[in-house]
């Protein structure tokens, strides 16, 4: 197979823009005014202009839209006839300090740039410009060396003062002789000045005290408008030092106009941020960040996008800066990772690297404990809880962000906040790579997945590639559907394609596990089957999955059948109690403990309970679908005829035998739920007929007793006529002489309690269990005097 390379977009560079024709943020009405304020400023009179914004702002981007705003905006009418001799048009200075931090002529560098536009020579050849700035940085040519004849007034005058106000100059008669040469200039010009001084807040705090100094010096010019762009924050802390932190008061003596930059609407920040997402991951897979899962729809825990990602995007910096990351380890993982959850602990990486760092340490308490018994669970969300304690967080506000964002990544979290002893909390395990299940965290951390997990463009391959023939299968068919991460494999990929895709992927599947499968502890095809009805729910989609189920040949069919017919069984009894009971209210709707006392119902209550716990590993997924099917209106009617075909299909023989026999928890199950499904007894009979051939004989009589002998209360309650019609005396004493030899039988309690009832006058009358287990002793004093 050739190797496919794909394509993703460069790194998003944080470049200002140039024009408003590039601007996405609706700032254009806005710049177009402010140009128009600062071109129309009236009379000679100076003008000390402060745009305020934070790091990533885009102070720069509206510098440059008001730059080439300005050269196209006219001047009034009633301006002075020098001024429309120019063209109509402002003179516009652009300085960008922090290019020559370190210099120690950054005041004179400023000076000279007035000097340089002055002379026409920025526009037209800029490289030559800086030339001549760096010559003067480094104490070479003087200025007016570059400047024209027309000019050399006015630069001469700049240039002069620009040297007159360095640090290390004493001469304050010479910077006052010079101020006043370069006022009468000016107002002879009549030109209007506008120079924008830039990233000040770059610039070392020596420097920015120098610059502000020089402000302040020539603030008063007439017809010369300074605008200065910087961090607000980070400027006065600069100017504290030098003006015995009093910066903020300094600041606002020289600036004369504080002017806030427009922050850009949060939609529109995020709506760009979408745009740079969906070109790294393509618009097909981009809502797989955006639209929650049914699985979330019934989670206590907050959304991804809105936890991690929304609170932190406010300008196009964070949306560059997020899109580069997150681009970076797209590249690397690909698909072997879910994109909430990598955009979610990628946007923490990048803007709260504490709680990242946080996570990363805490695995254990924040992952889903997969493997924690049911009677351990609340020690566990009480221990999480606590250790809670430990989450990094600055303020009130911090804290319930950080629990928030924790929350949405790892949802056991916050089931651990919300639980208590009285009512502990039915977790619904994650599926797919998600960061939550503890084989797929570190692959967000090592940018690598675990040994012994697959890639997953395998699963995707065989689930929707792979022309799964069934004359093809082969051990590595086996080891995809068998390995750590198939879980949630199917309910991601199946519920994209078509209805015979379905049905071709589940016969694959049966057929593939007949031929492999030594241990039916759990069933891979019915976890294939339920994931995709769980993910599509529609009625037409579960018609051709359980035809699909109906028509296979395979012996695993039969297994799957069973299974499904109990959990719709179950459904329907659901069903007829809420329809006794009344409407649910909406938060009966949200709240699935209710399943929970839904399927405690009269009839074979405690067969049932016995049976939900021995199913419990295959069964939990159904409970979505209950769920959905309970309080979404799906027609109880659909699911009759659901369980009607599931009934027939246990009854049938016209399966393949076998290559060999099967065994495992599963087909106990499957021998315990006949009697749950069928009430007539030959539609009984016949099933357990079928059942047969799937074990051996003594397994057989082993999982019939327990089947059709119920515990109830402190008695036995024995299907005495069909057990004799299914296991024939020989049969029987045949099993009973091999747990005497060899304790094969499982249930030599319910083994004694039919010997009991086959004895007694009316074998239809219960069994007492102190009866059965006096007899059980018997027979062990028997085995035991024979082994002697």
């Amino acid at each position: 197979m050739s190797e496919h390379y794909e394509s993703y977009p460069p790194l998003l560079q944080d470049e200002p823009i140039r024009s408003v024709t590039d601007d996405r943020y609706g700032r254009r009405e806005y710049v177009r005014n402010l140009a128009l304020a600062l071109s129309r400023f009236p009379g000679p009179g100076s003008l000390v202009v402060g745009i305020q914004g934070p790091w990533g702002s885009g102070k720069t981007s509206l510098k440059n839209m008001l730059v080439e705003q300005l050269a196209a905006t006219p001047l009034d009418k009633g301006k002075r006839k020098k001024e429309k001799e120019r063209g109509g048009k402002v003179i516009v200075v652009e300085f960008e300090p922090w290019i020559y931090s370190g210099s120690g002529r950054l005041v004179t560098l400023l000076f000279n740039q007035i000097s340089l536009t002055l002379s026409g020579k920025l526009g037209a050849a800029r490289h030559t410009v800086a030339k001549s700035l760096k010559r003067v940085a480094n104490g070479a040519a003087p200025i007016s060396d570059v400047a024209p004849s027309s000019m050399q007034r006015i630069v001469q005058a700049f240039g002069d003062l620009g040297e007159a106000l360095e640090p290390d100059s004493q001469d304050l008669k010479r910077l006052s002789e010079r101020r006043e040469n370069l006022k009468k200039e000016l107002e002879k010009s009549a030109f209007r000045i506008v120079v924008f001084i830039d990233d000040l807040d770059r610039l070392m705090d020596d420097e920015v005290t120098d610059v502000m100094r020089a402000v302040k010096a020539v603030g008063d010019l007439p017809y010369m408008t300074y605008v200065l762009l910087y961090d607000r924050d980070s400027l006065t802390k600069s100017l504290d030092k030098s003006c015995h932190d009093k910066g903020d008061e300094y600041l606002e003596k020289i600036v004369q106009v504080p002017i806030g930059l427009p922050e850009p609407i949060k939609e529109t920040v995020l709506s760009r941020l979408r745009d740079e997402l969906t070109s790294v991951v393509s618009e097909q897979n981009i809502d797989r960040i955006y639209i929650k899962s049914s699985d979330d729809l019934f989670s206590p825990a907050p959304d991804i996008y809105k936890s991690c990602v929304v609170p932190f995007i406010n300008n196009m910096r964070d949306v560059n800066r997020l899109t580069n990351e997150f681009m970076l380890r797209y590249q690397v993982l690909k698909d072997d990772v879910e994109l909430k959850d990598l955009l979610g602990i990628t946007s923490l990486e990048v803007f709260n690297p504490n709680l990242y760092r946080w996570i990363i340490v805490n695995k254990n308490y924040l992952c889903d404990a997969e493997d924690i018994k049911a009677e351990e669970l609340q020690d566990h969300l009480n221990a999480v809880k606590r250790h809670l304690e430990t989450m990094p967080s600055s303020d009130k506000g911090s804290e319930e962000r950080n629990l928030q964002a924790v929350e949405s990544l790892f949802p056991s979290v916050a089931y651990a906040v919300i639980s208590d002893s009285i009512n502990p909390p039915i977790i619904q395990k994650g599926m797919g790579r998600e960061i939550r299940r503890p084989e797929h965290f570190n692959a967000y951390f090592r940018l690598s997945i675990e040994s012994g997990l697959l890639h997953e463009s395998v699963y995707r391959e065989f689930l929707i590639d792979d022309p799964l023939n069934k004359n093809d299968l082969n051990q590595k068919h086996w080891e995809i559907v068998t390995s750590r991460g198939f879980d949630g494999e199917p309910e991601k990929y199946l519920s994209r394609v078509n209805a015979a895709r379905y049905a071709k992927v589940i016969g694959f599947c049966l057929e593939l596990e007949a031929k492999y499968s030594n241990d039916y502890s759990r069933c891979v095809s019915y976890d294939v089957a339920t994931a995709i009805i769980n993910k599509t729910h529609a009625g037409r989609w579960i018609n051709i999955i359980l035809q699909a189920i109906i028509d296979s040949k395979s012996p695993v069919s039969m297994i799957v059948a069973a299974c499904l017919a109990f959990e719709i069984n179950n459904l329907i009894q659901v069903e007829d109690s809420l329809n006794r009971n009344g409407q649910t209210t909406d938060k009966d709707k949200a709240d699935s403990k209710r399943l929970q006392q839904f399927r405690q119902l009269e009839g074979r209550e405690l067969a049932k309970i016995e049976l939900d716990n021995k199913l419990d590993g295959q069964m939990q997924k159904l409970n979505h679908l209950v769920v959905q099917s309970v309080y979404w209106d799906e027609p109880s009617g659909r699911w009759g005829g659901c369980l009607a075909l599931l009934r027939e299909k246990l009854k049938r023989t016209d399966f393949k035998q076998p290559q060999r026999l099967l065994n495992g928890p599963l087909l106990q199950s499957y021998a315990d739920i006949i009697p749950v499904v069928l009430d007539n007894i030959q539609d009984r009979y016949d099933a357990f007929q079928s059942f047969r051939r799937l074990v051996d004989e003594n397994t057989f009589v082993d999982y019939a007793l327990d089947a059709l002998v119920r515990k109830s209360g402190n008695e036995y309650i024995v299907d005495t006529s069909l057990l004799k019609r299914l296991v024939t005396c020989e049969l029987f004493r045949s099993a009973l002489d091999s747990w005497k030899s060899v304790p094969v039988l499982h249930n030599v309690t319910g083994a004694a309690a039919y010997t009991l009832a086959l004895k007694s006058p009316d074998p239809a009358q219960p069994v007492s269990r102190e009866q059965a287990k006096s007899l059980v002793v018997q027979w062990g004093k028997q085995r035991a005097g024979e082994a002697q």
